[in-house]
């Protein structure tokens, strides 16, 4: 009850309070089943966006933000677990398998930039590592854009496209897991671009 309250005050605050969140495509989510979530990432508040709209949202974030105690109990308690950036952390691709595999409905936020990308970039590198879990669990990919880098107090939109099915067994295929991989950063992107045509 305590958890659902303090999730509910959150979402207020950033997604009514803090921002004005308008939701777009959110079929292909509640659609989808098992997947694995790929949004842009310009913003400290896009998880939250993005975890808001799914019970069964599971969250990859950097390791560094487990170091407090307090805060990686906190962080574990809504199904967000760490992952060791610029290195090889095999342990958390096959705990994220794992998570998809074991849980009904399962939905994986992993951000294919990997981290941040700051206002004066248009856009970072895809990494691998969502489409290796994608193709590992066997499951489709949601590309998502979420308004860059807005202002407090402006509008966001958060849209949700339609899933993207990955070829059998590349995840042993480096070079086709980094072909797909950039292929998926473009379709988020081509997202946004569809926004701005239909307005």
């Amino acid at each position: 009850m305590i958890k659902k309250g303090f999730l509910g005050l959150i979402k207020f605050l950033f997604s009514h309070l803090l921002f004005r969140v308008k939701y777009l495509g959110l079929e292909n989510i509640e659609n989808a089943g098992k997947c694995v979530v790929c949004p842009n990432h310009s913003t400290i508040f896009d998880p939250f966006w993005v975890y808001f709209k799914s019970k069964d949202m599971w969250i990859m974030a950097k390791a560094e933000l487990f170091k407090n105690k307090i805060l990686a109990a906190l962080l574990k308690a809504y199904n967000v677990f760490p992952i060791k950036r610029g290195k090889k952390d095999a342990g958390s691709l096959i705990h994220s398998i794992n998570v998809i595999e074991k849980n009904d409905n399962a939905k994986l936020l992993v951000f294919i930039e990997g981290t941040r990308i700051k206002k004066d970039k248009q856009r970072g590198k895809a990494k691998v590592g969502p489409a290796f879990i994608a193709s590992k669990a066997g499951v489709p990919i949601i590309p998502v854009h979420i308004t860059k880098n807005p202002r407090i107090f402006s509008k966001v939109v958060v849209r949700f496209g339609k899933p993207i099915v990955l070829p059998e067994g590349i995840h042993d295929k480096k070079e086709e897991l980094q072909k797909e991989s950039n292929m998926i950063l473009d379709k988020i992107y081509e997202i946004n671009i569809d926004i701005k045509n239909n307005t």
